[in-house]
């Protein structure tokens, strides 16, 4: 019987493969194949003095990647040894009908891979022995193998060489490294040709591994790794959450912010303070200079309040100090259903202000009389704030981001958009109050309503709605029809809540309701201009 063990041998062996075969030398065939053939140059003159010259990469620590990909392959300890993989491959094809030049191709690779094993003083190719001119200092003869495994051993990735390891190290590093890559380079060209056996079995489905064996990333690829994310500080000390108990920050843990960013140098520092009419502070903000642009008779100033909103200002410079300072407008932020909700925020104290003042360094810089705006306007912002927060709470607790609200609505879509932040919050909300026709496979009259998930376009956003459930202790189902489309016992019913009265929905998992006795509403809409007791939208 096939055991998950051999599947799991060649899929990790994929994995290490592919990674070697990925390698920059690797890719290079040729240059592999002279590194494995282990070649050299000779030049002899006419006094019969000989030069010889051994090639080897042009880059040693490229090498030594290289050497590190493949050495897994040669540990008896690791999950990738050449024997386990071969007696992998042979158990799982033991019984399948393989072409013989195929099978053939296995044991001559099988016979190359035993032939290479570096643990030991075999003689793949060469051996070396030295002494001095007058017959002392007589090395014992060590062979490619030996010198090759000291190098891995005392110079690459340890510093014990032991057992017939020791016996390289009466040669200099140079030695070692030589038969290093001879050696290594003829094991990285025996691990493609292995990996085009499993290939091969694999296009001939006789062997058939995990997707992940062929699709998992062998290498990154790349000098730089840009990742979209929100980044969050806390007091030096804060305990770090546990992601395996919770996704949820402790109030310790607040968002990372431009605002913050900028702050970080203190000549950005600048305090927004908002009065009302008897000279109070109704807010006040920590705001920081996004950009300056100094000159000889002018400097401009951009300061970012509430990180969602730029004031502009230009001042009069002499030497280095600012004098006369001249408003030159506000820009504002609202690419994000977060920005537009904190530049709404702002926008609407700000309208609501007497006087704000841009304070640096403990003083008043200047201040602005912000223009009143009519009640109707300041009435269509409070709706905007009022939206946008629903749909970023939503975004918040689907772990979502929306496109921005910056398009038109309705009060039915403020309505429909407030129940669903609701219902994933887990309160059980008024619904519609108008009759709804529903479908029962079985024929028997529904006991709630199914209203199936879908999405809600509120100016530009696309919220997902739940799965929701509706009922009414009172309720009342009329049949009107039967429904053999759906089967053969299936009708339709009208289901109607009692005059004046709505349904009431919840989304099963998140409210719990198990009888009539649950169904009270949890939390009313507080929509702005709406009653929730009338609205038939």
């Amino acid at each position: 019987m096939v055991t998950f063990n051999e599947h799991e041998t060649l899929r990790r062996f994929v994995l290490r493969a592919r990674r070697v075969q990925a390698h920059s030398i690797v890719q290079n065939n040729e240059e592999l194949l002279r590194h494995a053939q282990g070649s050299f140059d000779g030049r002899i003159d006419v006094t019969g003095q000989m030069t010889i010259t051994r090639r080897l990469p042009a880059n040693e620590e490229i090498f030594e990647s290289l050497a590190s990909r493949v050495r897994p392959l040669t540990v008896k300890s690791e999950p990738v040894h050449y024997v386990k993989v071969f007696d992998a491959i042979e158990h799982l094809i033991r019984e399948a009908d393989v072409d013989d030049a195929l099978r053939a191709r296995l044991h001559h690779l099988r016979r190359a891979w035993d032939a290479s094993e570096i643990q030991g003083t075999q003689v793949q190719a060469y051996s070396v022995q030295s002494a001095r001119i007058d017959g002392t200092d007589v090395t014992n003869r060590v062979s490619d193998t030996q010198l090759a495994a000291a190098w891995l051993y005392a110079d690459l990735v340890h510093a014990d060489a032991q057992g017939p390891k020791q016996e390289a190290l009466a040669f200099p590093l140079r030695e070692r490294y030589a038969a290093a890559v001879r050696v290594f380079s003829h094991m990285a060209a025996l691990t493609v040709a292995t990996l085009r056996i499993v290939e091969s079995l694999r296009d001939a489905q006789v062997l058939a591994l995990d997707h992940s064996a062929w699709e998992d990333d062998v290498t990154v690829g790349t000098s730089e790794l840009i990742e979209e994310a929100r980044a969050y500080v806390a007091p030096l000390g804060s305990e770090v959450p546990d992601m395996r108990d919770s996704l949820e920050l402790t109030k310790d843990w607040s968002a990372f912010t431009v605002t913050e960013l900028l702050r970080q140098d203190p000549a950005n520092h600048v305090r927004v303070v908002l009065r009302d009419d008897d000279g109070d502070i109704t807010e006040a903000y920590d705001a920081a200079v996004a950009r300056r642009r100094p000159d000889a008779t002018f400097a401009e100033w951009d300061v970012l309040v509430a990180g969602s909103v730029v004031f502009k200002f230009s001042f009069d410079t002499q030497g280095e100090r600012m004098t006369d300072a001249h408003f030159r407008g506000w820009e504002v932020f609202d690419s994000t259903n977060d920005l537009k909700l904190a530049s709404t925020r702002f926008m609407l104290q700000f309208h609501r202000s007497t006087a704000v003042a841009f304070e640096v360094g403990g003083s008043e810089l200047l201040s602005l009389g912000p223009p009143a705006i009519p009640e109707k306007e300041q009435r269509g912002m409070e709706v905007i704030a009022e939206t946008v927060e629903d749909i970023v709470r939503i975004e918040r607790l689907s772990r979502q981001t929306f496109d921005p609200c910056n398009g038109r609505f309705d009060d039915r879509d403020r309505v429909r958009l407030r129940r669903a932040r609701l219902l994933l919050e887990g309160h059980i909300v008024h619904a519609m109050r108008h009759p709804v026709t529903v479908t029962a496979p079985e024929g028997n009259p529904p006991q709630v309503v199914v209203v199936a998930a879908g999405t809600l376009n509120v100016g530009g956003a696309e919220v997902p709605t739940p799965q929701t459930v509706m009922r009414h202790p009172a309720m009342t189902a009329t049949e009107t029809g039967l429904a053999p489309e759906t089967g053969p016992e299936a009708k339709t019913y009208r289901m109607e809540p009692p005059p004046g009265e709505q349904f009431l929905a919840w989304v099963p998992g998140i409210a719990e309701v198990s009888g009539n006795e649950d169904l009270l509403v949890t939390a009313s809409w507080e929509l702005i201009g709406i009653d929730e007791e009338s609205f038939s939208g």
